[in-house]
């Protein structure tokens, strides 16, 4: 298990499932903006905990109708037993002596002393907040007792879906259950009493008396409550962007060592999915790549079906994209987007013409892709640009640039000659942080003969620039396809601001292969 948690990079988060495991009860506040998932977030950990732990989701909010097209796959977790729903209307049971076993309950059984008879759970605070409802009488005000050990409240079932909750635990006892209300706010308006109140009485009665866990959604992000929780999530919605970008922030979890405070998450089919920290290396036996057709004759393949399918079709034939780097994304993420595109052209015998960012040599840049391709392919089909340095044995996938003018160093006759055993149309890859600090800001008007060329040659150009590139503007305004690459939350995240696209989360590549998976975040 631990094995597949350390390889999978969608995922529920590992800190919520340990602490809602580990032993004793546990009361969990969910809070959060409307539309940010907190129901969905609710019975992802039933189906989470399914195996360790019986459920019970009480709604208050939606109707079951609507929980069940919202949600297909509950159906099936409650004809597996797995979730007791909790209906809105709950008849109280006509049998006097029934009532009285609720109602009585003598301290020695809660203590477990009375000998033959399975434990409950205790409902000291209960009857006293029922007292409280059917007498008007001030919620703190203790209620009566009557005999040695027993607490007598002479009322019915106030509460039917609390009261059920309580049957739940009781027949469920000694093993724990996982209790869900959905939304303690809408349930403590309905019976007139604060939520604090409501929250105190099941915490002492469910989760420090039996051991129960208690989930507790908040409609409000309001964190007055949080103090009365042993752990507390707060969902939220990131819009700057113009998309929204999902983030949970475990705010506490008593007892439970929280690795990573924040994750990217998205409700894609109806379900959590969080995103761990994760940073790419090359896998120790790269994988042989494995070419992908253009989807037709106007475009050339991105070498990502997912990157593909974001841009509609892939890379425009005879046009310039951009991939913009925001602050703090390491270099590692746009080269896995990168290094895509190079092998699917270099592999397809189409000619490549690359310089990296980050000013990478060319024998480094090199080695990165040897595995994935064969150094014959490389050879034979990608030339590497590299300022000249001292005089070494020559190498032929490195094309020497002097450094003094571009349109002398970059020239498509020079282009055409070096590639002449590749096929077109050619693809130029371009760090415009390693061209800027060679030739300049103004690096992209002495490619103006160049870009034309290559393009009207059904040529795609593609330049990476992150924040101090000054080119950025006017290669921003060139651009047929521009892609963005955020850093959030430990997360790559990329979104098409041309074509407009969702964003999505960047995830691990399947083993031995350094092509990122692409989610939603929806």
């Amino acid at each position: 298990m631990e094995e597949k948690e350390e390889t999978s990079s969608v995922e529920f988060p590992k800190e919520i499932i340990k602490f809602l495991s580990s032993p004793g009860g546990h009361s969990l506040i969910v809070r959060g903006m409307a539309g940010t998932g907190k129901t969905t977030l609710a019975l992802q950990m039933i189906e989470e905990l399914a195996q360790l732990q019986q459920s019970y989701y009480m709604s208050t909010r939606v109707s079951d109708h609507s929980l069940f097209n919202q949600f297909p796959w509950l159906m099936d977790k409650v004809k597996e037993g797995e979730i007791l729903k909790a209906r809105k209307k709950l008849k109280k049971k006509a049998d006097s002596e029934m009532q009285v076993e609720k109602i009585l309950l003598g301290l020695a059984a809660i203590k477990g002393e009375l000998k033959g008879e399975k434990a409950q759970a205790p409902r000291d605070e209960l009857r006293k907040l029922e007292g409280n409802i059917e007498t008007g009488i001030d919620e703190a005000a203790p209620a009566e007792a009557s005999g040695e050990g027993e607490i007598t409240v002479t009322v019915g079932s106030m509460m039917p879906e609390i009261e059920m909750a309580y049957d739940v635990v009781d027949k469920a006892l000694p093993e724990r259950t996982l209790i869900i209300i959905d939304s303690i706010d809408a349930l403590a308006e309905k019976y007139g009493i604060s939520q604090s109140r409501l929250i105190n009485t099941l915490q002492k009665d469910l989760v420090e008396g039996c051991g129960t866990n208690v989930v507790y959604v908040l409609e409000t992000p309001d964190p007055l409550l949080d103090y009365l929780g042993d752990g507390v999530l707060y969902l939220s919605l990131d819009a700057t962007s113009g998309r929204r970008i999902r983030e949970m922030d475990l705010l506490k979890l008593r007892g439970c060592e929280i690795r990573q405070p924040k994750y990217v998450y998205t409700l894609l089919g109806g379900r959590v999915r969080t995103f761990e920290y994760s940073r790419y290396s090359k896998p120790e036996a790269p994988k042989a790549f494995e070419p992908v057709q253009a989807l037709d004759d106007k475009h050339m393949s991105t070498g990502n079906v997912d990157f593909d399918n974001m841009l509609e079709g892939g890379l425009t034939k005879g046009t310039l994209a951009l991939i913009e780097l925001s602050p703090g994304v390491p270099v590692a993420a746009s080269s896995q987007i990168e290094n895509a595109i190079i092998c699917n052209f270099a592999s397809q015998g189409h000619g490549v013409i690359w310089m990296p960012t980050k000013k990478t040599g060319a024998e480094t840049a090199r080695e990165e892709l040897i595995g994935f391709l064969s150094p014959e392919v490389f050879d034979k089909h990608v030339r590497v640009l590299e300022p000249h340095v001292s005089a070494e044995a020559p190498r032929d996938y490195v094309t020497t640039l002097e450094g003094s003018d571009v349109r002398v160093d970059v020239k498509w006759q020079d282009v055409q000659y070096t590639l002449k055993d590749s096929k077109t149309p050619y693809l130029a890859m371009i760090g415009f942080d390693s061209l800027e600090s060679i030739y300049g800001p103004d690096v992209l008007d002495g490619l103006t003969d160049f870009l034309t060329s290559l393009l009207n040659n059904g040529g795609v150009f593609v330049g990476t620039v992150t924040p101090s590139v000054r080119s950025k503007t006017k290669l921003a305004d060139l651009a047929h396809t521009h892609i963005r690459v955020d850093k959030t939350s430990g997360v790559t995240v990329v979104r098409g601001e041309e074509p407009f696209t969702t964003p999505y989360a960047m995830i691990s590549p399947e083993d031995g292969d350094f092509r990122p998976r692409l989610v939603p975040i929806l």
